[in-house]
C-alpha cells in the first residue's frame, strides 16, 4: 500500500474566565489544563523524532496563561490552595468542599484512595445542606489531604516524569505536611510559566505547525451572516433582529492572527474556525485577511457535495479550494471520536492497534490513479477533554499511536502544511454548506430560547456601542475598550451552556460572566445597563423522556427482555439524548424505561453490553432528589441485589442478567400519585463515577395520578 499522511490536530481551547476589567479569573481551568495536557502534548511530542502533528492554541487561551505566568491572574482556588487548613474560614470551607472534592474523571483520582474516601465524606451532590454537613465533619488534615490531591490530579504526566515532587506525592496518597503541599504547588506555577515556550520550541525543532482561532472563539457564520443558520434552524427560533456584522468576524480574525503572531514571532498559515463552523462569507474573510488553509469537519463536507451519507474516502482524504482560494480539509469523523470517547477504555496497545487499522483500512477504500497524492487522513480533535476519561491521562494511549505509526513504513505524520506544500489541492468547492463539527449545524448556539435572549442583549449592546461611537468620536479610546468586552461576548462559549444539550455544574457562573461582559460595555461608554442585563439567562436543565408512559404496567422482574410487549406501556429515556459533546459516543447505560402502577415503581436500565458483564466490578446507585436521599443501590452479582438505603428491603425486588429490572415500592420514597419523582442514576467502578444521567441536576419523572390511571389509560 502507497504512504498514507495523517494530520493529527489537536484544538487547545478554554472559555474567558476573568471577570470584567478584573484580574480575577470565575473558574481555574485555564491554569489546571495548563499543568496537565497543555504540557503533556508537547512534552509527549518531545520523545519521538519522526512525529509531526498540528497544534491550535486559541489566543484567549494564550492571553489567560500568560496572565498567570507573569502573576497578573488569579483563582480562588489556587488561593485557597495555598492556604493553612487551620486559616480557611467556613466560606473558604464550603468553597473547598464544592469545587475540589469529588466530580474529576481522571485516573489520578481514580488510583487515589484517600480522595475516594474525602469524596464519601463530603457527600454525593453540591447541595448546601450536603456541604454544610461535610464542614462539621472535615478536620484540618483532611481539608490538608484535600488540597494536595485536587492539584495533584491535575498534575499531567509529563509532570509526573520530569518531577520527584509529584511522583512521590501520588506514592504517598495521604498524610501529606504543609512543605510538600507547597513544593507541589510550586511545582505547577513553573509548569505554566514554561508552557508556552514548549510549544514554540516544538515548532522551532520542525515537530509541530502552530495554528491559531479567531480571537475569542466565536461562531464566525453567526457573526458574518446569521441568516446561515436557517438551513438548518426554522427562522422562526432564530432572534428576530438577524446578525449581519461580517466586520465583527473580520475583527475577530485578525486580532487571533495578530496577537499569534506577536506570541510565536511568526503569523500562523492555518486557522481552527472555532467549533469548525465555516460558510461561504466566514471564509471569505478569512481568506481576505492572510488564512492560508482552514478545517471543519466532514459531515460539513458532505453536506456541500451534496452527500447523503460520508463523504467518499476519495473526498474526505484530500485537501480542497473555496473559490477565494482557501485550502480546506475535513476530519474523519469517526476516527477522531474514537480517540474522543472510546479508546479511553481500552488498553493502550489494542487502541492503538485498532486505530492505525482503521486507518489503513480507510485510506485502501480511496480510489487511486498512478501519481495521485497519498491521502490526507485528518484527526482532529480537542488536545485536553478526552485525557482526563483516560486512567493514564492518555500518554501510554499517545505514546503507542506515535511509535505505531513510525514504525509503520506505509504511514507517515505530516503537518498540515507540508501536505499542502508538497502536494497541492485539486479539487475546488464552489460552495460550502454552512455548519459546524456537531451535526454540521449551529443548533449549539442559537435557536432555544436562552439563545435567543443572550443574542438580543449582543444585539443591543453592539448598536448601542456603534451609536456611540458615531455620536462621540472624542470617546474612540472607551469605544475601544467597549468593543473588547463585546469580543468576548460573542464567544462561543457562553451560547454553548446555553443549549437545552449541555449540562454543567458551572453553567449559572458561565451565565453571569456572559452578562457581566454585556454590562459592562455600557459601563464603559458612560450608560446605565438594561435592567434585562440583570436577569439570569440561564435556568436549570430538565431532562425530557424520549417517549411518556402509555400505561400502568407490572413485569416480571428476572433480568431478561420476557416478551417485547412487558416493558411497553413505560416511559422510555435515551441517555443519547442527555449527553453533553464530550460524552456523546459510547456509554455503558443506553436506555432507560420507567413504569408505574399505584403501589410501584418499575425501572428497566439496558446497557451496550450484558448487564452481569457491565456490573461485575461496577455497581448502579439510582439517586432519588428528595430530602431524605433515597438510594438504591444495585451490586453486580448475577441474580437478586438491591439494597435501599443501604439495608437490604424486602419489599423490593431487582435482578441482573441482560438488563437490570428493578421495582421498588413508592411508600418508601416517599412519593405521592401525581407527584413528580426525582431521581438520577450513577454507575460507578473502584469508587470512580464513570457515568452519571444526567450529568447535572435530576430527571423528572411524573408519577400518574389515579385518574390518570382511570381516564386516560382505560381502552
Amino acid at each position: 500500500m502507497a504512504r498514507v499522511n495523517v494530520a493529527f490536530v489537536w484544538h487547545m481551547h478554554q472559555p474567558w474566565y476573568l471577570w470584567p476589567d478584573s484580574q480575577w479569573a470565575a473558574l481555574p481551568f485555564a491554569r489546571l489544563h495548563t499543568t496537565a495536557a497543555y504540557y503533556d502534548m508537547p512534552w509527549v511530542l518531545r520523545q519521538f523524532d519522526q512525529t509531526r502533528v498540528t497544534f491550535n492554541l486559541v489566543p484567549s487561551l494564550i492571553e489567560q496563561i500568560q496572565g498567570y505566568m507573569r502573576g497578573e491572574i488569579v483563582d480562588r482556588a489556587a488561593q485557597l490552595s495555598r492556604r493553612h487548613p487551620y486559616d480557611l474560614s467556613l466560606d473558604d470551607q464550603r468553597y473547598l468542599l464544592t469545587h475540589m472534592c469529588g466530580g474529576h474523571p481522571g485516573g489520578a483520582m481514580a488510583a487515589s484512595a484517600r480522595y475516594g474516601e474525602l469524596s464519601h465524606k463530603r457527600g454525593p451532590d453540591r447541595k448546601p445542606d450536603t456541604i454544610d454537613r461535610a464542614c462539621g465533619l472535615f478536620t484540618g488534615d483532611d481539608y490538608l489531604d484535600l488540597q494536595v490531591l485536587f492539584n495533584l490530579a491535575w498534575c499531567g504526566f509529563a509532570l509526573d516524569n520530569t518531577s520527584e515532587v509529584a511522583h512521590e506525592l501520588r506514592r504517598k496518597d495521604r498524610g501529606f505536611t504543609a512543605d510538600e503541599k507547597e513544593a507541589l504547588l510550586d511545582e505547577m506555577d513553573r509548569i505554566v510559566g514554561l508552557v508556552i515556550a514548549e510549544y514554540a520550541r516544538a515548532a522551532a525543532e520542525g515537530r509541530a505547525e502552530l495554528m491559531c482561532s479567531p480571537r475569542y472563539h466565536p461562531i464566525l457564520p453567526l457573526l458574518a451572516e446569521m441568516a446561515d443558520a436557517e438551513r438548518r434552524i426554522p427562522g422562526s427560533q432564530l432572534p428576530e433582529r438577524r446578525w449581519h456584522e461580517p466586520e465583527e468576524a473580520r475583527r475577530q480574525i485578525r486580532e487571533g492572527l495578530a496577537m499569534h503572531e506577536e506570541v510565536f514571532g511568526a503569523r500562523p498559515r492555518g486557522m481552527w474556525p472555532s467549533e469548525g463552523a465555516i460558510s461561504d462569507s466566514a471564509l471569505q474573510i478569512a481568506a481576505e485577511e492572510g488564512v492560508i488553509w482552514a478545517a471543519s469537519d466532514e459531515e460539513v463536507l458532505a453536506a456541500s457535495l451534496g452527500a447523503s451519507d460520508r463523504p467518499a474516502p476519495g473526498d474526505l482524504y484530500r485537501p480542497w479550494r473555496t473559490v477565494d482560494g482557501l485550502s480546506l480539509i475535513f476530519r474523519d469523523h469517526r476516527l477522531s471520536d474514537l480517540i474522543g470517547f472510546v479508546y479511553r477504555d481500552w488498553s493502550a496497545s489494542d487502541a492503538a492497534r485498532d486505530f492505525v487499522s482503521r486507518i489503513k483500512l480507510a485510506a485502501e477504500r480511496m480510489q487511486r490513479g498512478p501519481g495521485d497524492p497519498p491521502p490526507l487522513v485528518s484527526i482532529i480533535l480537542d488536545g485536553e477533554n478526552p485525557w482526563g476519561w483516560y486512567t493514564d491521562a492518555g500518554e501510554g494511549f499517545l505514546r503507542e499511536v506515535y511509535a505505531s505509526i513510525e514504525r509503520d513504513p506505509d504511514l507517515r505524520t505530516v503537518t498540515v502544511s507540508e501536505h499542502l506544500e508538497e502536494y497541492p489541492q485539486r479539487g475546488e468547492l464552489a460552495t460550502v454548506f454552512p455548519g459546524s463539527w456537531i451535526d454540521h449545524s449551529f443548533s449549539t448556539w442559537i435557536g432555544g430560547k436562552e439563545h435567543r435572549r443572550a443574542w438580543e442583549l449582543l444585539t443591543d449592546a453592539l448598536e448601542t456601542t456603534n451609536r456611540h461611537a458615531t455620536a462621540h468620536p472624542e470617546d474612540a479610546e472607551d469605544v475601544e475598550h467597549a468593543r473588547r468586552h463585546l469580543m468576548v461576548a460573542e464567544g462561543s462559549d457562553w451560547f454553548w451552556w446555553y443549549s437545552e444539550n449541555q449540562h454543567s455544574l458551572d453553567a449559572d457562573v458561565f451565565d453571569e460572566l456572559f452578562r457581566s461582559q454585556i454590562a459592562h460595555v455600557y459601563e464603559v461608554l458612560g450608560e446605565a445597563p438594561p435592567d434585562a442585563v440583570q436577569e439570569p439567562i440561564y435556568t436549570e436543565k430538565i431532562s425530557r423522556l424520549t417517549r411518556e408512559a402509555a400505561g400502568p404496567m407490572t413485569a416480571n422482574i428476572d433480568g431478561r427482555i420476557t416478551s417485547y410487549f412487558e416493558w411497553g406501556p413505560a416511559a422510555l429515556l435515551r441517555t443519547s439524548g442527555l449527553a453533553s459533546a464530550m460524552q456523546r459516543s459510547e456509554f455503558v447505560l443506553t436506555e432507560m424505561y420507567f413504569g408505574f402502577d399505584e403501589q410501584n415503581l418499575w425501572l428497566r436500565l439496558d446497557m451496550g453490553r450484558p448487564a452481569y458483564e457491565s456490573l461485575r466490578d461496577c455497581r448502579l446507585e439510582i439517586v432519588f432528589g428528595d430530602a431524605e436521599a433515597h438510594t438504591i443501590v444495585v451490586e453486580g452479582a448475577r441474580g437478586d441485589s438491591a439494597q435501599i438505603n443501604g439495608t437490604l428491603c424486602t419489599e423490593a425486588d431487582c435482578a441482573v442478567d441482560r438488563i437490570v429490572e428493578v421495582r421498588v415500592p413508592l411508600a418508601p420514597l416517599e412519593v405521592e400519585l401525581g407527584e413528580t419523582l426525582r431521581l438520577a442514576v450513577v454507575f460507578g467502578c473502584e469508587g470512580r463515577i464513570i457515568e452519571r444521567w444526567p450529568e447535572l441536576g435530576y430527571l423528572q419523572v411524573r408519577v400518574p395520578s389515579r385518574e390518570d390511571m382511570i381516564s386516560d389509560w382505560v381502552i
